[in-house]
């Protein structure tokens, strides 16, 4: 069976001090690798388990490598179709298999030795034989299986091991990320180390440690295996070293006498280091290694086991979280196991480095391991970069508590959990899972919660997303975010003009214990197709070669890589003014984003700004993208971002401090640029008092406008002298008026009609305000970018904004990006945009909007054309309905008039008559 240990009687021990030390650099943990090529087969049909008291008929007839997994051997069913829901497993398989190694020769001193089989990461249920006899069976999606094959063994011969993996759906646990076809896939195999163990008859079992901070001292647990059916008596040699602290520390060894007969005897332990420890933090992850050691003299047995740990406490206090009595706010990203090469996670330290670092690179503080569980080397990495990791149980059901065998499976998967990971600092959260529902939902989670409250270590959470349940330290809560699920265009970026006032106190207020909002800023990007060449593993990309071929079809394939840079671009500004609303709300715990690389399931999501192999994309730096997220960030809380010449800017300056430290008597400036750098106006504030935890009001900022005569955007930047604090944001100003514009030679008109036909078949130039009422378009006006994605959904928003050419001389008079920032609310919201699929290849509208990468269509804010003789510039935005209101449309309509007045009014592309009659509706 999996070995677990609960630690259920503890005797403790006097302590004393003594130089002496166990045996010089000797260890009875001995192993034998079992890595490399074993002898294979597949069993879809269960045949191959063999009847009580036979043996095995045959050899396996085929090979496979491991440390690997079936998929990655081709073994399987070959596919035979591909999706656009998800990336494509090439080969697919889901059942028991067989793995075979033989010849395994076990050293003749083993003979007096407990000797196991330890499988680090199986998927999920393993039967394990040792030279025909059954030696057990266990389950885990999360921690090594592991075996007593000590009666099984032939010590100073050959052996052989057969293990029967089954990926089937041992529970019906179908969604969660462990086993999810849309992330990691239902993989059969081994991927972890695999070895044969000897220990000596008595042995650490377990071992656990539980810094007390305050105290300045170690609660050690340990469970000491004890298989000579006798008494024993002997000794724990426990000595600390600090491994990544400011200076070495010298710390005692400490020797204590035990004895038991228990198969387990159970320890407790208080270490006093003597020297003050290190705290670990996100700021300074400080580590120590405590090793414990056993010796039994008279029976000359000895072992060793090492521990890393910080020493670290997490609370809470009111709605915040509090690491080593600082408070703290959650900056995290969810990681839902997506490793396309492998289909599996990684099981080394080197690969997790390199991925966890890019989330601190980014500028979290945490990850969210969306319903699973990483490996050892995840948690190892952690505790070196500092980050909190929130761990999950294997659970995404809708029959939560319906199923005995199924709890049963969980409540022994958490224990496992603990035991394994339980002493990494980095281990900050458990959580059992994502958006549980089932008729026996809450009373199984409330008993979750009382069993995993006995581990001080951690905080818990019954569920991210929901339920709420009583008696968790925190909730991670749905809701508090501007795009909620299938909300389409009531969502507060598609209701209404961009302000900063709106917070999220309402949501605080629910609750009296902190809230980490769940899996916000979902926006889009359009996909990157020049990554397909990366999927060189077990999953293909076939979903981004079928939305490539569909661009292609469209005739729009060269336009890709502006998609993706102009949608990119406006990504990362939806999800800046995202994260500052999080960070201006006063008692907010924190925030998980879904999330920073791209989820390539569940309809195909590209929200990351790392593509799915943690490469950066081109349009924000790992630099940019964290100084959005600092833990002390400048904020501005503005009533609106586009401004008259006639109005006074007014705003309001504030800043959040999350650091370990406060500032006193801080210098805080604030300047508003013009684009080409010349300061319009500026400001600061002296004699700031910055405490840590909370949002600080620092004064409002003021600035007349009047002098501003002609449309321009400015950039305010709020900064602290002496650091590297700032935070920016633009503002549009337009005139109070505009010159008349009087075009000669252009026909204005809102009607598609024979006048206007005959206007261009003359060769005159027309301008068409065309009425939206009468535009033949299914295309929803949405502001925003794509929320996850539209497959998945079923709603809008279902475009990722505009993309233009800003030096168009269609803009001389409406400064804009290429791309779609906040000043483009009222325009867009307010039309009816036009599909041009019928247009020609060449033909591009001046204002497009990029379309849903499931649905390419062309489509047009504003465009023109030669038709006729004559030239036409169209527009779907509705003018006649907003001029009077907004300042943002007054100043597009002059420019628009300026440029067809303008001899630069040119047009390129020739369109039919009939190619602009099939954008209206006939009547």
């Amino acid at each position: 069976m999996i070995r677990s240990l609960f630690l259920i009687v503890f005797i403790t021990g006097s302590c004393f001090m003594m130089a002496h030390s166990p045996r010089n650099g000797k260890s009875a943990r001995d192993f034998v690798s079992l890595a490399g090529i074993w002898n294979f087969k597949l069993d879809p049909m269960n045949v191959s388990i063999p009847v009580k008291g036979s043996s095995f008929v045959s050899r396996l007839p085929e090979t496979i490598l491991l440390p690997g997994s079936t998929d990655q051997a081709g073994k399987g069913y070959k596919t035979q179709d591909m999706t656009s829901i998800r990336l494509t497993r090439l080969f697919e398989y889901s059942g028991a298999a067989w793995y075979e190694k033989e010849n395994i020769f076990i050293p003749e001193g083993w003979e007096d030795k407990r000797i196991f089989l330890f499988l680090e990461r199986a998927h999920w249920e393993t039967q394990v034989w040792i030279n025909g006899l059954k030696a057990g069976q266990g389950e885990s999606l999360s921690v090594p299986h592991m075996y007593d094959i000590t009666p099984y063994v032939k010590s100073g011969e050959k052996n052989s091991v057969r293990i029967r993996v089954d990926n089937s759906l041992i529970y019906d646990i179908a969604y969660t990320h462990a086993i999810s076809a849309e992330t990691q896939t239902n993989w059969n195999g081994i991927i972890g180390r695999i070895e044969i163990q000897a220990f000596d008859k008595v042995h650490i079992a377990d071992l656990q440690v539980y810094p007390k901070r305050k105290e300045n001292k170690l609660l050690i647990r340990a469970g000491i295996s004890n298989s000579t059916g006798q008494r024993v008596k002997g000794e724990v040699h426990i000595t600390c070293r600090s491994v990544k602290t400011p200076g070495n520390q010298s710390m005692p060894e400490v020797v204590i006498p035990f004895e038991g007969s228990d198969s387990l005897i159970t320890l407790t332990h208080r270490y006093d280091p003597v020297d003050t420890l290190h705290t670990w933090d996100e700021f300074d992850p400080f580590l120590y290694e405590l090793t414990y050691t056993v010796i039994i003299p008279d029976k000359n047995y000895f072992d060793e086991k090492s521990v890393r740990f910080g020493v670290r406490d997490i609370a809470t206090q009111g709605t915040q979280f509090i690491v080593n009595d600082h408070p703290v706010f959650i900056r995290g990203s969810v990681n839902c196991c997506e490793f396309p090469l492998t289909g599996y996670p990684p099981m080394d330290y080197p690969e997790w480095k390199k991925v966890l670092t890019v989330y601190k690179e980014y500028g979290f503080n945490a990850v969210r391991f969306h319903s699973w569980c990483p490996p050892e080397a995840a948690f190892t990495a952690a505790d070196e970069l500092g980050l909190y990791l929130q761990i999950e149980n294997s659970d995404w059901r809708f029959t939560v508590g319906e199923n005995e065998a199924t709890n049963r499976f969980y409540h022994d998967e958490v224990r496992r959990i603990f035991e394994t990971y339980g002493n990494h600092p980095s281990f900050a959260f458990f959580c059992e899972g994502n958006e549980l529902v089932g008729k026996g939902c809450v009373p199984f989670l409330q008993e979750m919660l009382k069993k995993w409250k006995s581990d001080p270590r951690h905080l818990y959470v019954a569920a991210s997303g929901y339920p709420t349940v009583e008696g968790s330290d925190f909730y991670v809560f749905y809701g508090a975010r501007p795009q909620r699920w299938q909300e389409g265009l009531k969502g507060r970026f598609n209701a209404e003009p961009l302000n900063t006032i709106y917070d999220y106190t309402d949501y605080v207020r629910k609750f009296t214990v902190p809230m980490i909002t769940h899996e916000i800023g979902q926006w889009c990007a359009y996909p990157d197709f020049d990554q397909t060449s990366k999927y060189v593993g077990v999953l293909k990309p076939y979903n981004y070669e079928l939305f490539r071929e569909d661009l292609r079809n469209k005739n729009m394939l060269g336009q890709a890589h502006d998609f993706h840079i102009a949608s990119g671009k406006f990504q990362v500004i939806q999800k800046k003014e995202e994260f500052e609303s999080y960070f201006r709300t006063p008692g907010f715990g924190g925030y998980h984003l879904l999330q920073l690389n791209d989820f390539p399931g569940q309809g195909t999501s590209p929200v990351g700004v790392v593509d799915v192999f943690y490469a950066p994309k081109p349009y924000v730096t790992a630099e940019e993208f964290r100084n959005m997220q600092r833990p002390c960030l400048p904020l501005l809380r503005v009533e609106k971002f586009t401004w008259s010449q006639d109005e006074t800017f007014t705003a309001k300056a504030q800043i959040v401090n999350f650091l370990k430290n406060a500032f006193n008597n801080a210098m805080v400036r604030w300047t508003l640029q013009f684009p080409d750098g010349r300061i319009f106006d500026e400001g600061s504030f002296k004699h700031i008092q910055i405490p840590v935890g909370t949002v600080t009001d620092i004064g409002e900022i003021t600035a007349s406008l009047e002098t501003i005569a002609d449309a321009t955007d400015l950039i305010l930047k709020i900064s602290m002298d002496g650091t590297d604090i700032s935070n920016e944001w633009k503002i549009w100003v337009y005139p109070r008026t505009l010159p008349e514009m009087i075009p000669k030679d252009v026909m204005i008109t809102r009607k598609w009609d024979r006048k206007a036909k005959a206007h261009l078949e003359k060769g005159g130039n027309l301008l068409l305000l065309a009425d939206t009422a009468k535009i033949d378009s299914d295309v929803q006006p949405g502001f925003s970018g794509i929320s996850w994605n539209v497959v998945w959904s079923g709603t809008p928003p279902n475009l990722l904004g505009i993309l233009c050419d800003p030096l168009h001389p269609l803009f001389r008079h409406f400064p804009t990006e290429f791309h779609s920032n906040w000043q483009w609310f009222d325009l867009v919201r307010n039309s009816k945009p036009v599909i041009l699929d019928h247009s020609p290849y060449a033909f591009k509208p001046l204002v497009q909007i990029i379309p849903d990468w499931n649905n390419n269509r062309k489509i047009g804010l504003i465009f023109e054309a030669k038709v006729g003789k004559g030239k036409l510039l169209a527009t779907a935005i509705a003018f006649d309905d907003i001029l009077d209101r907004s300042p943002v449309a007054r100043q597009m309509y002059y420019s628009v008039l300026s440029y067809v007045n303008s001899p630069d009014f040119r047009p390129n592309e020739t369109l039919t008559f009939e190619m602009i009659d099939k954008l209206f509706l006939q009547p």
